[in-house]
């Protein structure tokens, strides 16, 4: 590898911590810590699609797809501890007989969200009004932008289309006929963008296995992912 590439790669990985510990900034404080506040909003981003959004398992993917397994975390069937917990964040289905559909994000997730959503799962699970009510709180300090749009493309969109979008996602090997959808090679306009991602696929005349995202993300949301998905595209 040459001494350019390792500066580059270097420099990215510089890049994507600040912006995790900007977040984590934002929610815990100047330093770049864990805490509740910010493992709601990583939950929320990164969590939601599958245990839903108040961690009951009513996830767009286990309401979409036929025998998806049991997603709900009141219920936990391993992660009985906060040690238990933070393992099978980290290895997903590597983790002693979790299924399959449990993705790994120790790869994904900074420390520091590590540590938060962990923290968060481990409190939802003893008050569930409370953070429900952190949850809400992350809800309304969202505004649009493109890094707002990569956090829910990374969380609700990527497991499908694959993290730069190219159709490739962990669950491509489940969704077929059609596949996901390559979108570095979309033109649709911001509209349609729009519409496809509220109303899903079905009511678009395209993939019933694109769900509708209208119920569970903000418009804020919707426009930021829109503004991600467009930097994408292959020109």
């Amino acid at each position: 590898m040459t001494r350019i590439n390792i500066l580059l790669i270097t420099f990215l990985q510089i890049t994507l911590l600040s912006l995790a510990h900007a977040g984590s900034a934002e929610s815990c404080g100047k330093e770049a810590k864990s805490c509740l506040e910010y493992g709601a909003l990583v939950f929320q981003e990164r969590c939601s699609l599958c245990h839903g959004s108040d961690g009951m398992g009513e996830g767009i993917l286990p309401l979409s797809l036929k025998d998806y397994p049991n997603t709900n975390l009141m219920e936990p069937r391993l992660a009985k501890d906060e040690t238990s917990t933070r393992d099978i964040v980290i290895y997903g289905s590597g983790y002693k007989d979790i299924g399959s559909e449990m993705p790994p994000w120790g790869d994904e997730l900074t420390m520091c969200q590590l540590d938060s959503v962990v923290k968060f799962v481990v409190f939802l699970r003893k008050d569930l009004e409370g953070g429900m009510k952190l949850l809400q709180e992350q809800a309304k300090n969202l505004t649009a932008s493109a890094k707002l749009g990569r956090s829910v493309f990374q969380g609700r969109c990527a497991l499908c289309h694959g993290k730069y979008g190219q159709g490739d996602g962990k669950m491509a090997r489940i969704i077929k006929n059609p596949p996901p959808f390559n979108l570095t090679l979309s033109r649709a306009p911001d509209s349609y963008l729009k519409e496809i991602i509220t109303k899903g696929g079905e009511k678009m005349s395209r993939s019933p296995r694109m769900p509708p995202w209208g119920g569970s993300l903000t418009e804020v949301e919707i426009d930021s992912v829109i503004m991600y998905i467009k930097t994408l595209r292959k020109f």
